[in-house]
């Protein structure tokens, strides 16, 4: 591999301390002892360990020792600069992965800061722009062409049914994965969980496929398999369904961007139905705010950048308006 062409710096390990703080520790010590400490998942402790592997494999390409070298308040705008050309340049990840590891770095030094340390804040003048992700849905016709497939295997319709679920109750799989009898409210035609990430309790109207789904396995789920089985069983799900319309893949892996046309059955996976169900809740004219009361977002900012709508889709559903006839 050609060797990578970084900017040449030096590490400030002199280190001017503010009036504020007059303590400073090592960096990933400080990391180590507060995730120790912290009561947040397994799964959020991991990808800070990530971003920590990261770091420390990038000190080593500078003959700096990452144990003994690098404190609190070594790591500014000039560090951070470097650590995202190594992440681009020689590990050559997606653009919005390197935006993940920078602002968990930078959220590590805010949290030192909070804890009495003495950091270098000219780190926050280091940022990676958010690249819009072509992710897909499906319209509800797709969703009817999986729901009546029937050339599956028992594995495969377990698979297909839960995605339905999905698709037609907005849930994250994390939620509908683990829907159970004590869920279902039958007199009311309701389902009632508390999400598993937001730990709220959230209630769902059930769709005449969600009371079919149900009915058919008499209201006792079978226990899906992993994620990782289901992602690549709803994939070919989809490819058997014929969902195979070419969709634009386009992505910065690197320092390059790469573009290229994909089936649209390789972009489908089980974060597709939660997308799918708000998607086509909108263009059922449902108001945004009630959507939101299922899917959990705060800001319509946030709902607006989940929601997939094409631009014929929007001219579709505008040739109904009263304006345009």
């Amino acid at each position: 591999m050609e060797a990578i062409r970084l900017q040449p710096f030096r590490m400030n390990l002199s280190r001017s301390r503010s009036r504020y703080y007059d303590v400073d520790k090592i960096f990933v010590d400080f990391v180590s002892e507060y995730l120790e400490k912290s009561h947040r998942p397994e799964g959020y402790k991991m990808m800070y360990l990530n971003t920590m592997d990261h770091l420390a494999k990038f000190c080593q390409l500078y003959g700096i020792d990452v144990l003994t070298d690098v404190y609190t308040d070594s790591i500014g705008m000039e560090f951070c600069e470097n650590f995202v050309y190594y992440l681009r340049a020689e590990k050559k990840l997606m653009q919005n992965t390197v935006k993940g590891h920078l602002e968990r770095l930078q959220a590590m030094i805010q949290k030192a800061m909070l804890f009495g340390y003495c950091v270098d804040n000219s780190h926050k003048e280091v940022s990676v722009a958010e690249e819009e992700v072509e992710s897909v849905f499906l319209s509800m016709t797709e969703i009817i062409r999986i729901y009546y497939f029937d050339r599956l295997t028992r594995f495969q319709a377990e698979v297909r049914d839960h995605f339905i679920l999905g698709c037609m109750t907005g849930l994250r799989y994390s939620d509908y994965s683990r829907l159970n009898e004590s869920n279902f409210d039958r007199d009311t035609n309701m389902i009632r969980i508390k999400t598993k990430k937001t730990g709220v309790v959230v209630s769902v109207p059930m769709h005449r496929f969600v009371r079919e789904l149900l009915r058919k396995y008499d209201y006792n789920l079978p226990k899906p398999r992993c994620i990782q089985y289901f992602n690549r069983c709803i994939k070919e799900i989809s490819r058997k369904v014929g969902l195979t319309d070419p969709v634009l893949w386009e992505r910065t892996v690197g320092t390059e961007v790469i573009r290229k046309e994909i089936p649209k059955w390789e972009l489908i996976s089980s974060h597709t139905a939660r997308r799918s169900f708000a998607t086509n809740m909108f263009l059922q004219n449902i108001p945004t705010y009630r959507i939101m009361l299922i899917t959990g977002h705060k800001s319509e900012e946030s709902f607006f950048k989940y929601i997939r709508v094409t631009r014929e889709e929007n001219a579709a559903t505008l040739a109904g308006h009263l304006f345009f006839q």
